[in-house]
């Protein structure tokens, strides 16, 4: 069975390979009172940063384990984190997280 990371610095480590540390981290949040396209605009932006992010399906993994209520994490808005959700127990999308995890340190030892 795969556990939790035991620090903080481990829960996060994969954090240092994000694409999104390069840019106005704003981007991937909405302004208070954001809809309609100007909301669509902003996302599909922020979608394009983690399509060429190397730890984009472990940062999405995390934000639907952990139930991130803000922001695009991964590729996912706010909206599709809520579909998922609706369709994943809580206990499938935190294995899902730490599968992800110990995957992605796999690769990078």
């Amino acid at each position: 069975m795969l556990s939790w990371p035991a620090t903080l610095t481990e829960f996060w480590s994969w954090n240092v390979e994000a694409a999104c540390r390069a840019v106005d981290i704003s981007l991937f949040y909405s302004p208070e009172g954001e809809r309609g396209p100007r909301k669509r605009r902003r996302e599909r932006a922020a979608k394009e940063i983690c399509a060429r992010c190397q730890v984009a399906e472990i940062c999405a993994a995390f934000a639907v384990a952990t139930h991130e209520p803000y922001g695009t994490w991964g590729g996912l808005s706010e909206d599709d984190r809520r579909k998922l959700w609706r369709r994943t127990d809580q206990a499938t999308a935190q294995l899902g997280y730490r599968q992800a995890l110990a995957d992605w340190e796999r690769r990078t030892a």
